[in-house]
């Protein structure tokens, strides 16, 4: 696969799983040897996909960086979404969040064997209102 296929399988994927909630959609980027925090194969890794839509039921993800290196991709994008389902064990606050993530992966034979994720969850909890700011604005004058 080039980079060019890499690259559209991965929008596909957002597409279809992170927007499309389609956990099956999983299997097209996602090794059956994947091991994840919420399970192994592609339905590991729509399972944690699957606790965002039941926190937040119209999130959005927009990919803002999509770079592709040989075996390894790096995709930055942006999530949003209303919460509607409870968030981190606390009752919803029908508030909205905006939250950077990004996933760098490993591919072996056309799927991701492996990955490293980072998203701002401080940010996301300061927005929903379920801990304080450390970085109160200051005054305007």
């Amino acid at each position: 696969m080039n980079e060019s296929e890499r690259a559209d399988q991965i929008r596909r994927f957002v597409d279809q799983v992170w927007n499309g909630n389609n956990a099956e959609a999983a299997a097209d980027l996602y090794s059956e040897a994947y091991v994840g925090p919420h399970g192994t194969g592609p339905l590991g890794k729509a399972k944690g996909i699957a606790l965002n839509h039941t926190t937040f039921p119209d999130l959005h993800v927009v990919i803002d960086d999509l770079i592709i290196t040989g075996d390894t991709a790096v995709l930055r994008f942006t999530l949003t979404g209303t919460d509607l389902g409870g968030c981190a064990g606390h009752p919803p606050t029908g508030r909205t969040m905006t939250q950077w993530a990004i996933n760098i992966m490993q591919f072996s034979n056309d799927r991701v064997v492996s990955e490293w994720m980072g998203a701002d969850k401080l940010g996301m909890f300061i927005q929903l209102g379920l801990v304080e700011d450390p970085w109160p604005k200051p005054p305007l004058h």
